[in-house]
């Protein structure tokens, strides 16, 4: 009697069950994610295509870190360049501290014409004096 079971589902209130209760809540759920990760992966894509745009008046490119050296766990030392003036700071620790600026002329590498070393033999005959 089939019919009766219908039936009676229908008297109470409750729908009759079949597979199609079952696989529509799970199939919307599953179409709500692809949307929303499809969404957020045009959203990264039309933010990169649109930064340049939407940064235009803020970038200031006098500015820059050129290098920095991490002295110990907490402070470190770093050479910025500020239009044409290279400056060197302290960060980390209690506070930060604006060292200084760096001329040109200190901060160009020494030049390969340094002095040639002692000889090693000159050096061991003066041991012997």
């Amino acid at each position: 009697m089939p019919g009766t079971v219908t039936l009676a589902a229908a008297r109470t209130g409750f729908p009759a069950l079949g597979t199609g209760a079952f696989v529509t809540p799970w199939l919307t759920g599953l179409a709500s994610l692809a949307v929303v990760v499809a969404l957020i992966l045009l959203s990264r894509h039309a933010l990169k295509f649109l930064e340049p745009y939407l940064l235009k008046g803020r970038r200031t490119r006098s500015l820059a870190v050129v290098e920095s050296l991490a002295i110990d766990q907490r402070r470190r030392l770093s050479i910025i360049r500020c239009d044409r003036k290279t400056g060197l700071i302290l960060t980390g620790g209690g506070s930060d501290v604006f060292l200084g600026w760096i001329d040109e002329a200190e901060a160009s590498p020494p030049r390969a014409s340094s002095p040639a070393p002692p000889d090693v033999g000159a050096r061991d005959a003066n041991r012997g004096t």
